[in-house]
């Protein structure tokens, strides 16, 4: 009997509710065709197994059908996965992310992940090939035809069972090899309800002998070992049975699931597949040597002796010369004569011989998911016919059928070794597009992004395979304070330290511009309408000439920085401001060239008749001389250049000095 830590949640917690009550079930129905003891499945229309099997290999369209789905599902492999990134072990809830702290369910902090050696073994055993020389795959694609065929499939594991030496009980076992069962002699044992077992008891070691089942033969008489229950039987041991119990088979149907045996589906498309094979017939004898006669010629006369030399002539001469034209001349005492052709058979496409055989065809094609085009058949599969559609049939198709390995025999096969925590899946028969790929992982960068805006911390999920894809957590408060705190200390907006600790004296400010380190302004004169005075030296920037502002305001203290004019702030200073035009170094109200309604009046070139300019020089200025505001832009922009190129000699086109 299973332990108290064997057992799992559920179990444990049933068996502390119900206690020492009693137990009353509801009748199980029992199937009246049933019987218990050895099961044998129901053959339809009396088509035995290996008539099924024979059908398959004579018909040309369901070989083909099968072969593609069977190469369809297995063509990319299989590859291990983790089943859960983080589990919880108080309740056993399963989380696919790292992040998780507190379990949803109930609020436990003890989680585990998957056990990496649980792996070791089954990634082994993958590799290596049984005793007939067949690899994994190769007894998958087996099973995958059983099930396309008798819709039964079985997979017998190899157990090596590992004895102690002085008690002789079973300490542990092995899967030593798998192999495929054969549907025509492998059998279940059930009893009438269809629960596998309760006819047959067996020793694990000694299999020779067979106890009924009962409650009295509890250990074999010849080990004292603990006798198993049978649940499936192979008939075809060399005139001995062989009896299996329960976990070294493993058995399963496809198409039509039932307590015992599934429904195959050749046997309902038997008559369909035999009036294939019947036509392929009539085409091997219409086309062999010793066929019938398309029909035989009739020619009435009066003198059949000289027609038959006649034709007889005929042929030898068409038998030297295939171009010659027999010529026939017919005599009749009567005045009567006449040749009549009589046609034996009908052509192929008088008894449309080819619509037949299409609609065959797609019927069969259509219970298996298998379109036109796998079975390269273009005629009717471009164009306006959605090859895209076809194809999309197929893939779920496909689909069905490793979701089949995928969550049901992979894990039943690799729990006999102790795999709880990872599972095996087979790759999608069809490569994604690589440019779909992108533009997914990119909407889930940019849904990061968003989510990061909203407060919380993406983090990129482990083992994702190609496709990116984050789990998101949200921060603790204190955590996230601690960070914006940080964050503003590191852009210096934290408060600055006092003098006596080392912080600047009072009065002291931002670096002046064109200082080393310091940020260039933009360009513009200074808010008190002083000269622009340029630094000596090839400086980045013009600096205000003394008597401008303040370096810093009266008192200590970081002060502000000077405001710096940009010529776009005229575009954008209205005209009812404080500050004029002439404080903006743009002439004197009264010109009425510097600004027109707050903007810089354009330039214009006009050129006299003898093609230099009237009144104004080469650069296009107002004038031979220039206004301040046009001066210092100069200035900047020389300045610019000369910071960019210091061994320019290029002269300088403002007039302010520099």
């Amino acid at each position: 009997m299973a332990g108290e830590d064997d057992k799992g949640m559920v179990a444990r917690f049933i068996d502390r509710i119900t206690g020492n009550r009693r137990k009353k079930t509801t009748p199980e129905p029992i199937m009246p065709l049933w019987k218990a003891g050895i099961q044998e499945p129901v053959l339809v229309q009396g088509v035995s197994i290996p008539a099924l099997y024979a059908t398959v290999q004579e018909s040309v369209i369901l070989r083909t059908t099968i072969n593609t789905l069977c190469q369809e599902i297995f063509r990319r492999g299989h590859y291990w996965k983790k089943k859960f990134h983080k589990k919880c072990n108080q309740c056993e809830e399963e989380y696919q992310h790292d992040t998780v702290s507190e379990c949803r369910i109930c609020n436990g902090s003890d989680f585990s992940s998957p056990n990496a050696d649980q792996i070791l073994y089954p990634r082994w055993f993958v590799k290596q090939r049984n005793g007939m020389d067949q690899s994994f795959t190769d007894v998958l694609r087996e099973v995958e035809w059983d099930l396309d065929i008798v819709d039964d499939g079985f997979i017998v594991l190899i157990k090596e069972y590992f004895l102690d030496r002085e008690t002789g009980k079973i300490d542990f076992y092995r899967v030593k090899e798998m192999m495929r069962g054969d549907p025509t002699f492998m059998r279940i044992v059930a009893d009438k309800r269809g629960t596998r077992g309760g006819r047959y008891l067996i020793c694990p070691v000694h299999r020779s002998k067979t106890y009924p089942f009962s409650d009295e033969d509890k250990e074999c008489e010849i080990c004292s070992l603990e006798l198993q229950d049978v649940h499936f039987i192979n008939t075809a041991g060399s005139g001995k049975t062989q009896y299996y119990i329960e976990g070294e088979v493993v058995h399963i149907s496809k198409y039509s699931p039932s307590k015992l045996y599934g429904r195959s589906p050749v046997a309902t498309m038997w008559r369909q597949a035999m009036t294939l094979t019947a036509m392929d017939n009539y085409m091997y004898l219409a086309y062999q040597k010793r066929r019938i006669p398309r029909g035989v010629l009739s020619i009435t006369t009066d003198n059949i002796q000289s027609t038959a030399a006649f034709w007889k002539g005929a042929e030898e001469k068409m038998e030297r010369d295939p171009n010659y034209i027999p010529k026939v001349g017919v005599e009749s005492a009567t005045g009567r004569g006449r040749v009549e052709f009589v046609r034996f058979m009908d052509t192929l496409d008088e008894m449309q011989y080819g619509a037949v055989r299409d609609e065959l065809r797609m019927r069969i094609a259509a219970f298996y998911g298998v379109s036109n085009i796998f079975m390269m058949d273009g005629g009717k599969g471009g164009g306006l016919n959605n090859e895209g559609l076809q194809i999309l049939v197929t893939n779920r198709a496909v689909e069905f059928g490793q979701k089949l390995y995928s969550r049901d025999i992979f894990p039943r096969l690799f729990s006999e070794m102790g795999v709880t925590d990872w599972e095996m899946t087979l790759y999608p028969n069809e490569e994604e597009d690589e440019v779909t790929r992108l533009r997914r992982d990119e909407q889930e960068v940019n849904i990061a992004q968003r989510m990061a805006q909203l407060g919380f911390q993406p983090e990129l999920t482990e083992d994702a395979g190609r496709d990116i894809r984050f789990v998101y957590k949200k921060p603790d408060p204190q955590e996230l304070a601690a960070q914006q705190q940080a964050a503003m200390q590191q852009g210096g907006g934290g408060a600055m330290p006092p003098p006596e600790a080392g912080g600047p004296p009072p009065g002291a400010g931002a670096p002046p511009p064109g200082a080393m380190g310091a940020p260039p302004p933009m360009g513009g004169m200074p808010m008190g309408g002083g000269p622009m005075v340029m630094p000596s030296g090839g400086g980045g920037a013009p600096a205000p000439a003394p008597g401008g502002p303040p370096g810093g305001p009266p008192g200590g203290g970081r002060p502000a920085a000077p405001h710096v004019f940009h010529p776009g702030d005229a575009r954008r200073m209205p005209m009812g401001g404080t500050m004029t035009r002439k404080s903006l170094g743009a002439g004197s109200d009264s010109e009425g060239q510097g600004l027109r309604h707050g903007r810089i009046a354009p330039v214009k070139n006009v050129k006299a008749p003898d093609g230099t300019t009237t009144g104004a020089t080469k650069t296009g200025q107002r004038g031979s001389e220039k206004s301040p505001m046009e001066q210092a832009l100069d200035a900047i922009q020389d300045a610019k250049e000369l910071g960019a190129n210091p061994s320019s000699d290029k002269k300088k086109k403002g007039g302010l000095p520099r």
